[in-house]
């Protein structure tokens, strides 16, 4: 494409101030945030611009091909894209499948099965029910029954439903409260008998979550739980079934009750802390990040008249240079995940905290599904063996099973696709206060890291979530193109440790974009890329983060693509749950001081007409409703009416789609593709043929 600005569909402009504690900002686009009709009519004109520039790429459909290649697992996201692991129960396995391989289905598949990867019997199949698709799943420990949340229409709300295993078919138990998979996962009492389930109130004005309880064959619930956790908690049960323990989500186990009776008392409660673990016997045993930034393995008595107080704790495994994440009960031992330089281990303690062997992991990479902070609070595997999914930069997820003692870890299913003669390597940059910032570099095959190469960045920084050493999914088709591939481990992120994710949030949030231009800055001193070969990406927190850098450092990137991102800091106040995310990651939207830091990464207000900003493709979903598209219309039309900006800025809202994760196979393909091929024809790529 010609320097030549295209002809992008008319915004009309308006004398209207987004005014908050009394300080105001222009908001010439407000009612590009609506969705009247004549807001979705220039939005429908927006993607038909979109999908003209980019179909009319003669390599698309080569590229599309490719990207399909590479997605052998989950949805075709190249953030959470696998799905839950296989769970145990009643004495066969539950899982969700697309098998057959290389024909994978749209839409995975509930099974059940004897063996973890073995042939098994469908459940339920969502491929031919409408527009279903299944976000995780649960099965009573007796294994007669799987309860599962069904999304529709691509949102990540959706229903729970429960399943007869011998027969496949619907309860008629109805749960009218929306659930938002795959956040928060139910938990049974060990009798079958009911779950704890987390279910939510959202709309403009809210977005809360309650746990609540449903009892098999009962009716509907009204009233939640009575606790005051305000953040998405999950009930954990112990497998004695004597205790419960409610979790808020960053977490902490802010209440416990004695089972049945469910009289719940504080647990855990004040602290600014992480406290993630598991219910044994009479005690809470969890990995702490409170007087350990990386993590110790404490034990509180669920008795204990005031466990609030760390001093009452009871320390097990001391903090040292590794990153714990998660801990399991399996067996007799503690199983603990976590990470050194962001690459991932795993430990086996036992009950009282001594180290008994280190498990040999298949590679240098990343636990996936281990990613959120709220993940140590799911049961899954085995109750005695540690099955586990693990990926790296060039293997996709393979499921194996390690029995503890044995020295050698089993082969359950082989990783699906590699990226063949890739090369892997862990790197450092120095950001602006002098920190060292890790990433790792994945180069095709061939190369040397010498020769320059078009290169993506791709970054989540926030959210106290590790962007780990994963395999990339879709992504993959870009190193398969003689593409470099960087991830980014920057502040604001767990990735070292909570006082790395501290150091790049709320009052210090601009050190986790300062870590980015860092590691940008690094690739093109040391002859990776240059300045008219790189591009940015991030999803989520990652796609504002892409949304702040094209503002903030524009003369670093020669694109930028930004999936369902927050591009109006400010506006935030307005909306439930962008104001949540903002108030707990950049800054408080009630305090006057911090109004004026936000601003200065806030991409809607930095825009000014006399810069000349990179390409830009904003992605989103239709029916997102954490991040939906309406501040993102008002972000790219503003770009759009900067005069000196003559790269193409794009917009492609997908009809039907929420923020990603819930999305089917096809879909994912399409939508990957797309943005893929943008970034492709603006670093003069060529995507190869599968035989090539």
């Amino acid at each position: 494409m010609t320097g030549e600005r295209l002809d992008y569909p008319a915004a009309r402009t308006v004398a209207v101030q987004d005014t908050i504690l009394g300080i105001s900002f222009p908001d010439p686009y407000r009612w590009l945030e609506d969705d009247s009709a004549e807001a979705q009519e220039w939005q429908r004109a927006q993607n038909s611009l979109t999908d003209a520039v980019v179909e009319e790429w003669p390599q698309l459909d080569v590229l599309r091909d490719s990207v399909s290649r590479y997605v052998a697992d989950g949805t075709g996201s190249p953030h959470w894209m696998v799905e839950p692991a296989p769970r145990f129960a009643g004495g066969r396995w539950f899982r969700l499948d697309r098998l057959p391989e290389p024909d994978y289905p749209d839409r995975a598949v509930l099974v059940v099965a004897d063996l973890a990867d073995g042939a098994g019997r469908v459940l339920y199949d969502p491929n031919g029910d409408g527009n279903r698709q299944i976000s995780w799943f649960a099965p009573s420990p007796d294994g007669k029954i799987v309860a599962c949340g069904v999304c529709t229409g691509g949102s990540e709300l959706g229903e729970i439903w429960l399943l007869d295993t011998e027969t496949g078919g619907r309860l008629p138990d109805r749960i009218p409260q929306p659930t938002m998979g795959p956040l928060v996962t139910p938990q049974w009492l060990p009798d079958s008998s009911g779950f704890f389930y987390t279910a939510g109130e959202l709309s403009t004005e809210s977005f809360a979550f309650r746990a609540y309880f449903h009892s098999l064959g009962g009716g509907p619930v009204t009233e939640p739980e009575p606790i005051d956790v305000a953040n998405a908690p999950t009930v954990q049960v112990a497998a004695d079934g004597k205790h419960a323990v409610a979790t808020d989500v960053w977490p902490l186990p802010q209440y416990v009750c004695d089972l049945p009776g469910r009289a719940w008392r504080p647990f855990v409660r004040g602290l600014e802390s992480s406290v993630a673990g598991v219910i044994d016997g009479a005690r809470y045993v969890a990995i702490t990040n409170h007087g350990a930034p990386r993590g110790r393995i404490v034990s509180i008595a669920l008795d204990e008249p005031n466990p609030s107080d760390p001093a009452t704790w009871r320390e097990l495994v001391a903090e040292s240079d590794r990153v714990l994440g998660r801990l399991r009960l399996i067996g007799d031992c503690l199983v603990v995940t976590g990470s050194v330089d962001t690459e991932a281990r795993a430990w086996i303690f036992n009950r009282a905290g001594r180290e008994l062997e280190e498990v040999p992991l298949p590679g240098r990479g990343a636990f996936p599904l281990d990613v959120l902070p709220n993940a140590a609070l799911a049961p899954d595997g085995h109750p005695d063996e540690f099955v586990f999914l693990f990926s790296t930069p060039t293997s996709a997820p393979g499921l194996y099973r390690y029995r503890l003692g044995s020295g050698q870890v089993d082969t359950l299913r082989a990783p699906r696709v590699h990226l063949p003669g890739a090369t892997v390597s862990l790197r450092w940059a120095t950001s602006a206060d002098g920190t060292r910032v890790p990433y790792h570099l994945v180069l095709p095959a061939g190369a040397d890291g010498r020769t320059p190469l078009p290169a993506l960045l791709t970054a989540y920084g926030g959210g106290r979530v590790a962007w780990p050493a994963q395999f990339p999914g879709p992504v993959a088709a870009f190193v398969a193109a003689g593409g470099a591939l960087v991830l980014s481990h920057q502040r604001g992120g767990s990735d070292l440790g909570a006082d790395w994710a501290d150091a790049g949030r709320v009052g210090n949030k601009q050190n986790s974009f300062d870590d980015l231009y860092a590691i940008a800055e690094h690739l093109v001193a040391t002859g990776v890329t240059t300045r008219e070969q790189l591009a940015v990406t991030g999803w989520s927190n990652g796609g504002m983060m892409a949304g702040v850098a094209y503002t903030q450092r524009p003369h670093l990137w020669a694109a930028v693509v930004a999936q369902c991102p927050i591009l109006d800091v400010i506006g935030c106040h307005r909306h439930a749950y962008a104001r949540f995310v903002v108030n707990a990651e950049y800054g408080d939207l009630g305090d006057p001081d911090d109004i004026a830091r936000l601003a200065g990464m806030s991409p809607y207000q930095l825009v000014q007409d006399d810069v000349p900003y990179p390409a830009l493709y904003v992605h989103a979903g239709g029916a997102d409703v954490a991040c939906p598209p309406g501040p993102m219309r008002k972000f790219v039309a503003r770009v759009q009416a900067a005069p000196a900006t003559t790269a193409p800025v794009l917009l492609r809202v997908w009809d039907h789609v929420g923020h990603g994760t819930t999305t089917s196979r096809s879909e994912s393909v399409v939508h990957a593709a797309h943005w893929l091929a943008f970034l492709m024809q603006r670093l003069g790529m060529t995507p190869r043929a599968q035989d090539s």
